[in-house]
């Protein structure tokens, strides 16, 4: 069984991209196991890792994909991270060159034009026949699976396999003392939330935030995500104005690490997360987190692991001035769940064995 995954080759500790990461970290964990595991990486962005002296491994423009499946008598190709040119490169090229394909729903690309306004009309057209040509569609939550099928409800359902994402933390590598470095006062609680798209719902944490007056005087708010979209903006603009509100921009890795390891709370509070990899990295350090429970991922945790804020009956502010006031500081019970879910050992074992059913 010869295995060829296909995206964007880099460095699993610096890449921020969920999909991106999967793929990457699979890739490294399999072929540690396995002989037969190639990757196929497009030269479209600069973060790629040195393959020089791996035969298993090319850098090259998609003309060349059929040549290597052709070369290397590829049985099945993994597509994990959803560009519409390789979507559409592969159902052309599956019927000639005959190969099993899988393919892991991150996120649902008609969905995310609708909301977020992020693909062409085209794309979400790519994504059907792509789903439809899939020998196994992977989510990566229960919610996920329920959700990809109101979308496309004539998908067939046993061809759908729930596999979680496998999250790891990597050292840091600069220690930041964040409050030094945002020139922050000492004696206030540091809250973090990544991402600045409109299905985040950062402008109604932002509100509650503000809106509370001892919630705002008492902590900051940090705000990691891209800042040249016109949503974030926007975003930005509109509460530039509040010196307790810091927007991050990009951030690296690392940097995130040294948030996770100073901040008091974490909180994602979005309409909806594929999986939420943020959150389980925040448990990972130990940290207190606030979720949304209507996450899919909220299913996974009691209220002794993460704090819960149900939209339609909480006060947002309230919730996270409970949360802080919670003696534990050590989030113990979190960080022993996400490391027995999520563990990425398993998580390939899983991906491996659903490729071996697959042929």
């Amino acid at each position: 069984m010869n295995i060829l995954f296909i995206g964007i080759r880099g460095n699993e500790d610096e890449i921020t991209s969920a999909p991106k990461k999967i793929s990457n970290s699979l890739y490294n964990r399999m072929t540690k196991e396995h002989e037969n595991v190639y990757f196929f990486g497009l030269p479209w962005e600069n973060d790629v890792v040195d393959i020089s002296n791996n035969e298993n491994e090319i850098i090259a423009p998609l003309s060349k994909l059929g040549s290597f499946i052709k070369d290397k008598k590829i049985d099945l190709v993994y597509f994990s991270r959803y560009y519409t040119k390789i979507a559409l490169y592969l159902i052309l090229i599956k019927p000639i060159y005959g190969f099993k394909l899988v393919y892991t729903v991150h996120g649902i690309i008609k969905k995310e034009r609708i909301i977020n306004k992020t693909f062409k009309f085209y794309s979400a057209i790519i994504e059907d026949k792509l789903l439809n040509l899939c020998d196994r569609i992977i989510v990566v939550s229960d919610g996920l699976k329920s959700e990809l099928l109101k979308f496309y409800p004539k998908l067939n359902k046993d061809k759908i396999a729930v596999i979680n994402n496998g999250v790891a933390l990597s050292k840091i590598k600069k220690e930041v003392n964040i409050k030094n470095f945002f020139k922050l006062e000492g004696n206030k609680k540091i809250l973090f939330t990544t991402g600045t798209r409109k299905i985040k719902n950062n402008d109604i944490l932002i509100e509650s935030f503000i809106s509370d007056e001892e919630l705002y005087k008492s902590a900051y708010l940090l705000i990691a995500g891209e800042a040249d979209t016109d949503f974030a903006k926007q975003l930005i603009k509109k509460y530039s104005i509040y010196q307790n509100v810091k927007f991050l921009g990009q951030v690296s890795v690392d940097f995130i690490n040294n948030i996770y390891e100073q901040m008091d709370l974490y909180i994602q509070i979005s309409s909806f997360e594929t999986f939420g990899i943020a959150i389980v990295e925040a448990l990972l350090h130990k940290r207190k987190v606030l979720i949304s429970k209507e996450l899919p991922i909220a299913g996974y945790f009691s209220r002794d692991e993460v704090c819960l804020y149900d939209p339609g009956q909480d006060l947002l502010h309230d919730v996270i001035l409970s949360c802080l006031k919670q003696r534990i500081d050590i989030n113990e019970k979190g960080y022993n769940k996400a490391q027995q879910l999520f563990n990425w050992e398993i998580i390939t074992d899983k991906y491996y064995k659903t490729f071996c059913e697959v042929l």
